[in-house]
């Protein structure tokens, strides 16, 4: 039972993500043109704003506790954290 069984990879066409934490799954998360996310630095866990992927398949997230810094994320760089308690 290691880290990567608690992991819920995201779908392009998953629903009812709004307010769920997700980890991030790449040590440099980008947009859907690979520009960097606008995250601090060692960002391992972030709080999706939006139900579902965007038709670029990005969603916008912020880490938590930082609701005013808001970065789009490519869906597949995402899992649900099924451990963490939703935001």
């Amino acid at each position: 039972m290691g880290e990567e069984q608690d992991r819920t990879p995201l779908r392009y066409d998953q629903s009812g993500l709004r307010g769920k934490r997700a980890r991030v799954l790449v040590a440099e998360p980008t947009d859907e043109i690979d520009w960097p996310a606008d995250l601090p630095t060692g960002t391992e866990t972030v709080v999706i704003l939006d139900d579902a992927p965007n038709p670029h398949h990005t969603l916008r997230v912020h880490p938590p506790g930082d609701p005013t810094r808001v970065a789009f994320v490519v869906f597949d760089q995402l899992a649900l954290c099924d451990d963490l308690p939703q935001a």
